[in-house]
């Protein structure tokens, strides 16, 4: 059981997000129209930007055995769009009923079309891996595209008010996103997957798993750059989902929050892959 829950951890960590408010207004179609392209045009033109990630997921195991579970995650991270680069590191720790803390951190690089990603599985080695990505797959990697991405192909966007993040004032905007384009974009990583220690990912499908999303968006109303985004997200594992036999459990159902904090816009950044990297495993062939 404790390895479903680490396999169930495992998928999310691969899918490689304080503030004071005060009350909404109304907005009409077209001033929203007008925002959400004033927001697309300018976050295309952003270079460089830093982010903090705040994860909170909670994780329940049906089955002969139910078994919950809490994940929570803390991480920083960086973005260079000109040269097509990411660095993000992140401590989790998960605590499930009736067994002592795991803690399980994580550091990411996208450097030269790969993703190279270190991680600790308890009991084991930290070990790195790699895999190669397709030359789409910059936009589906980097935190403030997937926003762009989410406005540009939502199903509805609503205007809720205005709010203040780290002392700037914004735009909150609800984005109800079309959940096929977001199911797709996650499939993209099918393929990709493998072996983490002994823990078997090739046959997770993350769009397949996705069933519920939604986003609040924060955005400067003087600059109209991201300052902050809110997602939850409910994700539904089955056996088959995991290449597992059917009577392995019945379902696992993760209903996760993050909080992500976009700074630092269009500062000079370097992303520097260590020496260790170099002897990752290849995943995906």
């Amino acid at each position: 059981m404790r390895k479903l829950i680490l396999s169930a951890v495992a998928m999310l960590v691969l899918l490689p997000a304080i503030l004071t408010g005060c009350a909404g207004g109304e907005m009409s179609e077209a001033d929203i129209e007008k925002i959400v392209e004033e927001i697309v045009t300018t976050n295309y033109e952003v270079e460089t930007c830093t982010f903090d990630l705040l994860m909170d997921a909670e994780i329940e195991v049906e089955g002969d055995e139910d078994v919950s579970a809490t994940l929570v995650g803390t991480g920083t991270g960086v973005t260079d769009s000109v040269n097509r680069q990411m660095h993000m590191v992140m401590n989790m720790t998960i605590n499930a009923v009736g067994e002592d803390p795991v803690d399980m951190p994580v550091e990411y690089f996208l450097v030269d079309g790969w993703m190279y990603m270190k991680m600790s599985v308890p009991e084991q080695e930290a070990q790195w891996l790699k895999m190669q990505m397709p030359d789409d797959m910059w936009e589906e990697q980097n935190q403030a595209q997937q926003q762009i991405e989410m406005l540009r192909t939502a199903d509805e966007v609503n205007f809720l008010g205005f709010e203040e993040v780290n002392g700037v004032e914004c735009y909150v905007v609800e984005i109800v996103p079309d959940l096929a384009t977001l199911q797709q974009m996650m499939s993209q990583m099918q393929g990709q997957m493998s072996q983490l220690g002994d823990l078997d990912l090739i046959a997770m499908d993350p769009g397949k798993m996705l069933k519920q999303v939604s986003v609040t968006q924060y955005v400067a109303m003087d600059s109209y750059l991201f300052m902050r985004t809110d997602q939850q997200m409910v994700m539904e594992i089955t056996p088959e989902a995991m290449g597992l036999p059917d009577d392995a459990f019945d379902q696992i159902t993760e209903d996760i929050t993050t909080v992500m904090v976009f700074r630092d816009y269009n500062e000079p950044v370097t992303v520097q892959l260590p020496q260790g990297a170099l002897a990752a495993t290849q995943m995906g062939g």
